[in-house]
């Protein structure tokens, strides 16, 4: 597999598309200038959100030969890029091939887009790696990710991210486009077959405080914590600092196993009057423990991933991050430290962005978590 990653900040959707396809045919190192898929993160900042994305992709990429999704913050490489168009371009060359599956209107048709989804996995070769690439759904695509694991007994090859992108009018607006049409509600899933991967799972954060149950909660809100209003989380986390929810994306919620061992996280999406909103599922009955964000360990935990995914792979033609904006704002001047290490001890083209939600195996590879706060890594050889 031949990878390779550029971007463009050109403000004029053609000319940042123009400007990526010149960098692919003048890369000296291409002897090939052809490609099979290219895989587009694109800022909604800056670009348009309507049909024209589509059909500005299908007359320089070719129908059906690309995917784009939204991104606030994106991987070009070593490189952290905003306000930009970042382009992967991949072409096979032994026995990779690619798919995309595409799935709209989850809310409407969420039992039949599980049956449809599990179907599609359980059908993938054996040796594939399935990118799922999904709209926030109105909050419910981290229940439909739980919901769908229940149906799978392999993940270890499944990863991806839910597109980041504004707030308006009191709805999140992250989108997918495709040949086939632009998804709001739901998602698409790049297959690449033929390849062989590894993954990774970087938490980082550092426990603090007693465990607490959650005792009312629905969908993404939480009401109620050890039989007390929420009001308290307010009162005491916000005590004396500007109501900004970012400040407690340094102390984001652990959420713990039966063996009381960190599973996933929760990021801290916004606070009512009586609940607060986190940017994924929340049940009752968990039990958490608040934690501490630390730049540096956040680095460290990257790092022992990498080492740990170069160990077994060897050999890499392209890796993925799909890390969170709660650790990037946590990272601080160190955001870009991230990027840098994983391009750097993989030795390969990186691609991914900042997240709303991260979508991966849990650490054993057995279950599929719906993630925050977390960088997923994964790196891909093909065979």
């Amino acid at each position: 597999m031949l990878a390779k990653v550029y971007f463009s900040q050109n403000p004029v959707l053609r000319f940042a598309v123009e400007e990526v396809l010149l960098k692919f045919h003048d890369d000296i190192f291409l002897l090939k200038k052809e490609y099979d898929l290219v895989l587009i993160a694109l800022s909604p900042e800056v670009y348009p959100w309507d049909e024209e994305v589509v059909r500005t992709f299908d007359h320089y990429f070719g129908k059906n030969r690309w995917l784009a999704f939204h991104s606030l913050t994106s991987f070009a490489n070593e490189k952290v890029v905003e306000k930009s168009l970042t382009a992967l371009f991949i072409r096979f060359e032994r026995k990779g091939r690619f798919h995309i599956f595409h799935m709209k209107d989850l809310t409407k048709n969420y039992q039949k887009a599980l049956r449809l989804t599990a179907e599609y996995l359980k059908n993938r070769p054996k040796h594939s790696l399935n990118i799922i690439l999904t709209s926030f759904s109105h909050g419910r695509i981290g229940f439909f990710i739980e919901d769908l694991a229940k149906y799978l007994t392999k993940t270890s090859n499944i990863v991806g991210g839910v597109a980041s992108g504004l707030e308006q009018n009191g709805k999140t607006i992250t989108e997918i486009f495709t040949s086939k049409g632009i998804i709001n509600d739901g998602f698409a899933i790049l297959s690449l077959e033929n390849v062989v991967s590894r993954f990774g799972i970087s938490f980082g954060y550092i426990p603090i405080g007693p465990v607490y149950t959650i005792t009312r909660a629905e969908e993404n809100f939480v009401y109620e914590i050890n039989g007390e209003s929420v009001e308290f989380l307010k009162r005491n986390l916000l005590r004396n600092l500007e109501e900004d929810i970012r400040y407690l994306w340094y102390i984001p919620m652990l959420v713990l196993n039966e063996e009381g061992l960190v599973s996933i996280l929760r990021s801290y999406k916004g606070f009512g009057k009586d609940f607060v909103e986190f940017y994924g599922p929340i049940k009752e009955g968990w039990k958490f423990r608040f934690s501490f964000a630390d730049k540096n360990e956040l680095i460290k935990a990257d790092k022992n991933e990498a080492l740990k995914i170069k160990e077994a792979l060897k050999s890499v033609d392209l890796a993925f991050n799909f890390s969170c904006v709660a650790r990037q704002y946590v990272l601080e001047e160190l955001q870009t430290e991230e990027s840098k290490l994983y391009a750097s001890i993989l030795n390969a083209p990186l691609f991914g962005f900042y997240t709303f939600g991260e979508i991966g195996p849990d650490k054993g590879g057995k279950d599929l978590k719906y993630y925050n706060q977390t960088s997923v890594v994964m790196a891909v050889r093909e065979i």
